[in-house]
């Protein structure tokens, strides 16, 4: 249907047909646009409901993680199916749970908090800058508003510092670092023999038919991967701006048009009376002082002789002058709020304590002269009209590329943009470039792109940043011929025959010297016993892991073999362990040491208190396919 829309529908009149249409796939895909309503129910837990929505969301971004951290190595099967969607599930369900603990013990987030991490996120920020509009635009095209935004930082706020409050309860004592480190700094006694794959290679002959059968039961590990490569045209803010013409009258109209950008900042000077805490004493303490105030005591006598701020109490409390997003909010935001000199706050809470403050100065800010700012008047044009004509030649970009599906020629003439062409890649992307955007290889792999020859939808890499593709050649998965992979399999074949003729010489020999036969005797390359620590970096960390994990000898050493990865058969002695001695530790060591115990009981009780939550709740998995 949306094939047929494309190749005959025209203008905003086909845009609005498929708008209409794509919004329910968008969100809920084909069955629940078949089946039923977006609002289906998939838990509950004590009566609170998960959407579908929820789920489905969580998801995808969960398989763009993945696919981004493991490249070519992305299987989109491992993420789908009911135990992909359990886990999904079960941890939004962790998330509701840790919700509804955060309210029945009345945690909050103050607005202050919520304000700072707004303000901090360089996604709303431009030149370095908070930018109300700015976020506003960001959030809508993500479908928040700054409220709904608000309220979901908040909740995260609160699971994050409530979860910080469990982990930093976690308690560990110098006896737990001391046995820490003696195990840690262990030594062990090992002697050690090795049966080498290579004296069984000559011996060992691969017959055809065994390499074909081989083959044939194998045949998934000799496939050439899918590849695509694709034509495609970028329209980039930046290369706008870049090719935006400017001249000095239209920079001195801008000016002139926009001369209340081109201003200093105001400056307030204040000074101000801390008392330390935030409990009622302190409250009570700073009222008092108000009242003092109130019946003619000078501030600056009182800052001296009470203010608890020792850097400004013996200037009088005086701060200097100071601009916006200087102070804490909510001390910022009194100080501005006073509109006289020489006015007094009501007593002002902040994580420091309680302030009063008054205002002692007032700097207007004055217009700057065109020559002191013309860089920065030419920089906010240029990104004025980089805006302008960027959202004009989006609009552009995707009717084009809708109304001309077969072919970038035509946006990209029009818009004068290089058709550019990937490298072939597959579905696991690459490192960099285009093909490594998740939304690129989702699209190009996607039935429009590979298997209709239509262009994508605009893809939006970023706020300033879009690109449509084309496929240009496509590479199915193919099964590699028997000729060109038989030399690889001679050689798998011959390496697992002769590895498995090196385990049983090795099991033959470790069952004799169990029986009281002389290791040093069966083996010609049999090494001398010496002490090795976990990390000693004198013998294979695979015989060291092994040593290691053996238990203690008593009376008689112990004895143990294994196969390596490159074939050989090793045969280990223990004879001796020696633990550590934690008082030889250095201190950093220690703390080292200490900290690694904290994070693994923090994480611990993290997790004990999540399971006791839900052994406490009401959990109905509602949807029979995840359970």
């Amino acid at each position: 249907m949306l094939h047929f829309i494309r190749d005959r529908a025209q203008g905003w009149i086909a845009w609005f047909i498929v708008g209409l249409i794509s919004i329910p796939f968008a969100l809920w895909g084909v069955n629940s646009y078949m089946t039923g309503a977006s609002d289906v129910v998939v838990a509950e837990v004590n009566g609170a409901e998960i959407k579908q929505t929820q789920l489905q969301q969580s998801l995808q971004q969960y398989r763009d993680q993945m696919r981004n951290a493991l490249g070519e190595q992305f299987d989109p099967a491992m993420f789908e199916g009911a135990a992909a969607k359990r886990r999904i599930l079960d941890g939004l369900i962790e998330q509701q749970l840790l919700r509804e603990a955060n309210n029945s013990l009345n945690q909050t987030v103050n607005d202050a908090s919520v304000s700072e991490m707004v303000r901090s996120t360089p996604a709303f920020q431009r030149d370095g800058q908070f930018d109300s509009e700015y976020y506003s635009m960001v959030l809508a095209r993500a479908g928040y508003t700054p409220t709904s935004y608000e309220a979901q930082l908040r909740t995260d706020l609160l699971a994050r510092e409530l979860t910080s409050n469990i982990e930093r309860s976690a308690f560990v004592t110098e006896e737990q670092v001391d046995r820490k480190l003696a195990l840690e700094n262990q030594q062990r006694e090992i002697a050690y023999g090795v049966i080498p794959l290579q004296d069984y290679v000559d011996q060992i002959e691969i017959e055809d038919q065994a390499m074909r059968d081989y083959y044939e039961a194998n045949k998934s590990s000799y496939t050439a991967p899918e590849q695509i490569r694709l034509n495609y045209i970028e329209l980039d803010m930046e290369t706008v701006a870049d090719n935006i013409a400017v001249t000095e009258d239209e920079l001195k109209q801008f000016y002139a048009d926009n001369e209340s950008q081109f201003v200093g900042n105001e400056q307030r000077r204040a000074s101000h009376i801390l008392i330390e805490g935030n409990d009622e004493a302190a409250l009570e303490k700073i009222q008092a002082i108000a009242e003092r105030i109130d019946q003619g005591e000078a501030f600056e006598e009182l800052a001296r002789s009470s203010s608890e701020d020792v850097g400004s109490a013996s200037q009088g409390g005086d701060l200097g002058y100071f601009g916006r997003d200087v102070m804490d909010p909510a001390f910022e935001e009194a100080v501005f709020a006073l509109t006289e000199t020489g006015e007094v706050s009501e007593p002002v809470e902040t994580e420091f304590g309680y302030h009063l403050i008054k205002l002692t100065g007032i700097k207007q800010p004055e217009v700057k002269d065109f020559a002191e700012v013309e860089d920065e008047v030419k920089k906010r044009y240029r990104r004025q009209e980089a805006e302008s004509r960027f959202f004009d030649q989006a609009e552009q970009l995707a009717n084009l590329s809708f109304e001309n599906p077969d072919s970038l020629d035509v946006a990209a003439e029009a818009l004068e943009l290089d058709i550019k062409t990937t490298e072939l890649f597959t579905r696991g992307g690459t490192e960099a470039g285009i093909s490594s955007e998740a939304k690129v290889l989702s699209a190009a792999f996607g039935e429009d792109v590979l298997n209709n020859d239509l262009n994508s939808a605009v893809i939006e890499l970023s706020d300033t940043r879009l690109v449509v593709i084309h496929k240009n050649k496509h590479i199915p998965e193919t099964v590699l011929p028997f000729e060109s992979v038989q030399p690889a399999i001679q050689q798998q074949l011959l390496f697992e025959r002769a590895r498995e003729f090196a385990r049983e010489k090795g099991e033959a020999i470790l069952a004799e010297i169990k029986s009281g036969a002389d290791a040093e005797a069966q083996l010609d390359n049999w090494q001398a016993a010496a002490s090795y620590g976990r990390d000693s970096e004198e013998v294979s960390a695979q015989i060291l892991r092994r040593a290691f994990a053996m238990a203690q000898p008593g009376n008689a050493a112990e004895y143990a073999g294994f196969s390596a990865d490159n074939g050989n058969y090793v045969l280990i002695k223990l004879s001796a362990v020696e633990n550590g001695d934690p008082a030889s530790v250095s201190e950093e060591d220690r703390e080292t040491a200490r900290q690694s115990l904290a994070q693994m009981q923090a994480r611990a009780q993290l997790q004990a208190f999540i399971a006791s939550l839900r052994a406490e709740a009401n959990i109905d998995i509602i949807d029979k396919s995840l359970r």
